[in-house]
């Protein structure tokens, strides 16, 4: 995202307002088909566009306060204002926080509509992706979504690779595009075959957040987390912690055994993801540290869905 806020607003900002406009009207199509009325969505609009911005800009706001030490974390001389992580119109927004931003506000309007609450999750899951495309696709020729450098030949002979300072880096908005068409994609081929109404939601936060983790980590215009990982990362492991555990909590059956194996091994996994994110300038071979990234994020998506399926089973759903 960017300063649609600005003055004048600038044109990515414009686009990215295009963003939020496309997701909705996604969510709007989807919602008509559910034989839901416009009513219906105008209050999914109300809740979720000042949802999105908020989050967003909190979440990018947040990303610099951890970057220093919280010592003085309330001074104003400093330039550490809690409060300027709700003044979204100065611009600088994050993707992630966003994402949340916008479930959460169809969440507040299932509050107000609550016979439309599940049917408001679906619309959101939808609409994430297509707001994603347009966003990310936007960031084109800005300076915005670069990567590390390109250590793949073939990679650059694909003339995808911009070229920074000499180096070819990599394109990583449209890794992030690219991701977010296959995610829709999936969700609209699987939308029919869900028993449950509003169970897209879940999925569409679990496979945004893998495959966040793995591509933030290809960015080199991240914020970091001190001598850590990328805040971006952070956050999205935190949803796919999130949604995990509200699968696992609504099995009916929960076996000690099981559950500890299955944390601890989620857990290690986390643990493993970080070490391959340290070992991508460490190790001498990057293609093996994101290849163990990858087969972590498996691991975890496979054992939340393990979750998904044994508390559907213990539904009768």
């Amino acid at each position: 995202m960017a300063m649609i806020f600005s003055r004048p607003p600038t044109g990515f900002g414009l686009a990215c307002a295009g963003a939020v406009l496309a997701g909705l009207l996604i969510g709007l199509a989807v919602l008509l088909r559910k034989g839901k009325e416009y009513g219906d969505w105008i209050r999914l609009c109300v809740c979720c566009i000042p949802m999105i911005w908020l989050a967003a800009r909190f979440g990018y706001a947040l990303s610099g306060w951890v970057m220093i030490p919280l010592e003085g974390f309330f001074d104003l001389d400093t330039g550490r204002d809690p409060l300027e992580g709700f003044r979204f119109w100065l611009g600088g927004f994050s993707l992630v926080s966003g994402v949340a931003g916008a479930f959460a506000g169809a969440w507040l309007a299932g509050k107000w509509r609550p016979a439309c609450r599940k049917a408001f999750l679906d619309a959101t899951a939808l609409g994430v992706p297509a707001g994603i495309l347009v966003e990310r696709l936007s960031e084109g020729g800005t300076g915005l979504g670069l990567g590390r450098y390109v250590t793949w030949e073939g990679l650059i002979r694909t003339g995808l690779c911009p070229e920074v300072e000499g180096e070819f880096v990599h394109p990583v908005y449209l890794y992030e595009a690219a991701a977010a068409l296959i995610l829709g994609l999936l969700l609209w081929g699987i939308r029919r075959k869900m028993k449950r109404e509003g169970e897209l939601a879940g999925i569409c936060l679990l496979l945004f957040g893998l495959s966040q983790v793995l591509l933030e980590s290809l960015r080199a215009d991240g914020h970091m987390v001190e001598h850590f990982v990328h805040i971006q990362q952070v956050y999205a492991i935190l949803i796919v912690a999130g949604v995990t555990l509200g699968w696992y909590l609504r099995q009916r059956e929960k076996k000690l055994w099981d559950s500890l194996i299955s944390w601890l091994l989620f857990a290690a996994a986390i643990g493993a993801a970080i070490w391959a994110e340290f070992g991508v300038d460490r190790w001498g071979n990057p293609l093996l540290a994101y290849g163990l990234m990858v087969a972590c994020m498996a691991v975890i998506g496979c054992i939340a869905f393990r979750f998904r399926r044994k508390a559907a089973a213990g539904t009768g759903k």
